[in-house]
C-alpha cells in the first residue's frame, strides 16, 4: 500500500513534490479507510489528479513508472557504461546537473499479517534514490517502527563516489549485504541488485514493486491476445462479466477460443524470425528462437464476444468489432480486478479517455467500497472529468490540483490546502477558478482565409 511518492527534476516537476494518499485527520470519514496500524493512521483508497493540459499531471504517473523500471531492470537491463535514461527539467539550465529523485512510504504484507515481528500488523518503509545519467548517487532504505514511540531504522544507505558504490547496511538486514555492494554497478540500484542475487528480504520488497505497482500510462485499449490472455485463466472472469453486463455495453457473454496456425502461418512465422535472428546476430543482441516464438503462437488466443441478436440468441462479434469506449473499459477492468484481489496498486493516466462519466465513476466506485476492495488495493488516477468532483463518490483528502508556476515547473496542492467547507460544491469551485487548476481561455480566436481576427467581430 502507498502512502506517500515524492519526485524531483523529472519532466516538467523541478522541485520536489510530494502526492500524499494518507488520510487526513481534519476530514470526518464515512466511506472506506486502509488503515495502518504501525503509523497509527489510515490510507485512502483513490486519488485524482486535476489540471490543465500540460500540468505535469502525466509527468507524476510517468515519475511513478519510471520509479518502477529502475529498480525492475537496472540491474538486469543496463551495463555498466550505459546511461541511465532520465528526463530533467528542461526550462532551467541548472536542472540539468541536479539529480533527479523519486522516494516513497509504503507498507509491505498483508493486513493483520507480519513476518517481522510480533504486534505489528504489517511492515512500514521508506524507499528512495536520486541518479544521473551517470550513475545512482545515492539509495536509501530504511524501515519504521512504533512501540513506545515511532523510531526509524536503517536497512541500508548507498552512495556512489568515483565510480565506487558503497553500501552501508544496518543490523536489521541480513544476508550477502557486503557480496551484492561489489556486485553492485553505479548504473544499478543496490535493491535490482540484491533481488536478481536472491537476497533474503530485498527480495521481496522488489516483488511489491515489480508485481504490486502497475502503471498505465495511457488508457486505450490493450491486444486482443493480452485481453484474451487474461480473461482465459483469470479466476476474476466471472466478475470481469458481471461488471461488463452492468456497464450496459450490449455484451451478454465471452468466448475464449484457441487459434490453430496452419502450414502457411508457421511458413510466415519460420520467415519472419530468420530474419529477426540474423538482425540481432548483427548488433550483438541475444537471439530468440524459432521453437519458442511458434510455442508462443499456438498459445494465441482470440476473444469473441456475444450480443444479443435479433430474433432472440446471441451472435458473436471479435474484439475489434467492439467499440472503442468498450474495449478501453475492458482494458482497464482486467488489471482492475487484478489490484483488487491482490490488495495492489493500480495507476492510471488519463481514466476518462473514451469512457463515458457514468462507467468512470463506477469504476472508481470498485476502489471505494468494502465489498470490492477487502484487501486495500488503491487506484491513482489523472482525469479532466469534473463531474466526478460533485459525485460526492471522492472525498476532498483524495483530490489534487495539478498546476504550473511563472517558471513552467508544475506543482500538486492537495484539496485539503484549500479553504472549503465540507458543504461547498467542490466541482463549481472548480470550474470557475478558485481552485487553481483550469487553463485561462474563453474562446479561439484566428483569422481564416486572410481575414484577420477580431475581439469585435
Amino acid at each position: 500500500m502507498l502512502l506517500r511518492f515524492g519526485v524531483a527534476n523529472h519532466r516538467s516537476i523541478r522541485d520536489y513534490q510530494e502526492l500524499l494518499l494518507s488520510a487526513s485527520k481534519r476530514i470526518k470519514h464515512t466511506g472506506l479507510t486502509i488503515p495502518v496500524a504501525t503509523l497509527k493512521e489510515a490510507a485512502v483508497p483513490a486519488v485524482a489528479i486535476y489540471g490543465p493540459n500540460a500540468a505535469g499531471k502525466s509527468n507524476l504517473i510517468d515519475a511513478m513508472d519510471e520509479m518502477r523500471r529502475a529498480i525492475v531492470g537496472s540491474h538486469s537491463s543496463l551495463g555498466a557504461t550505459d546511461r541511465i535514461p532520465r528526463a530533467p527539467f528542461r526550462l532551467d539550465d541548472a536542472a540539468g546537473a541536479r539529480p533527479t529523485r523519486f522516494d516513497c512510504t509504503f507498507t509491505l504484507g498483508r493486513r493483520g499479517e507480519s513476518d517481522q515481528e510480533p504486534g505489528e500488523t504489517e511492515s512500514v518503509y521508506e524507499y528512495g534514490f536520486e541518479y544521473t545519467a551517470k550513475e545512482f548517487r545515492k539509495e536509501w532504505l530504511y524501515r519504521l517502527v512504533r512501540k513506545e514511540r515511532q523510531s526509524t531504522r536503517k536497512l541500508f544507505e548507498r552512495d556512489t563516489q568515483d565510480g565506487r558504490v558503497r553500501v552501508n547496511s544496518g543490523g536489521q538486514l541480513r544476508g550477502e549485504n557486503r557480496t551484492i555492494a561489489n556486485m553492485t554497478r553505479p548504473t544499478s540500484l543496490f535493491l535490482s541488485a540484491a533481488a536478481q542475487n536472491n537476497h533474503p528480504q530485498l527480495t521481496s520488497l522488489y516483488r511489491h514493486f515489480a508485481m504490486d505497482w502497475n502503471v498505465i500510462l495511457e488508457s486505450g485499449t490493450i491486444s486482443e491476445f493480452a485481453a484474451a490472455d487474461s480473461m482465459s485463466g483469470s479466476e476474476d472472469l466471472d466478475r470481469l462479466m458481471q461488471l461488463i453486463r452492468q456497464a450496459d455495453v450490449g455484451i451478454n457473454g465471452v468466448n475464449v477460443r484457441d487459434t490453430e496456425l496452419d502450414e502457411g502461418d508457421i511458413e510466415s512465422v519460420h520467415d519472419l524470425v530468420q530474419l529477426a535472428e540474423e538482425r540481432l546476430r548483427y548488433s550483438g543482441e541475444s537471439s530468440f528462437s524459432i521453437d519458442s516464438t511458434l510455442d508462443f503462437m499456438d498459445n494465441w488466443k482470440r476473444l469473441h464476444f456475444l450480443h444479443s441478436a435479433a430474433g432472440g440468441g446471441s451472435r458473436p462479434l471479435d474484439f475489434d468489432s467492439e467499440s472503442k469506449g468498450t474495449r478501453t473499459l475492458i482494458s482497464l477492468l482486467v488489471p482492475a480486478l487484478k489490484a483488487l484481489s491482490r490488495g495492489s496498486l493500480l495507476v492510471i493516466d488519463e481514466l476518462d479517455t473514451s469512457l463515458h462519466p457514468n462507467l468512470a465513476r463506477a469504476f472508481v466506485s470498485l476502489f471505494e467500497k468494502r465489498d470490492s476492495n477487502p484487501h486495500g488495493a488503491q487506484l491513482v488516477f489523472s482525469t479532466h472529468d469534473v463531474s466526478l468532483l460533485g459525485s460526492g463518490l471522492l472525498r476532498q483528502d483524495e483530490i489534487w490540483i495539478a498546476d504550473k508556476d511563472h517558471d513552467g515547473a508544475s506543482k500538486f496542492t492537495p484539496l485539503t490546502d484549500f479553504k472549503l467547507r465540507s458543504r461547498d460544491d467542490v466541482e463549481r469551485a472548480y470550474r470557475y477558478g478558485r481552485l487553481g487548476g483550469v487553463p485561462s481561455v474563453d474562446d479561439f480566436l484566428v483569422g481564416v482565409g486572410g481575414s484577420p481576427s477580431s475581439e469585435g467581430s
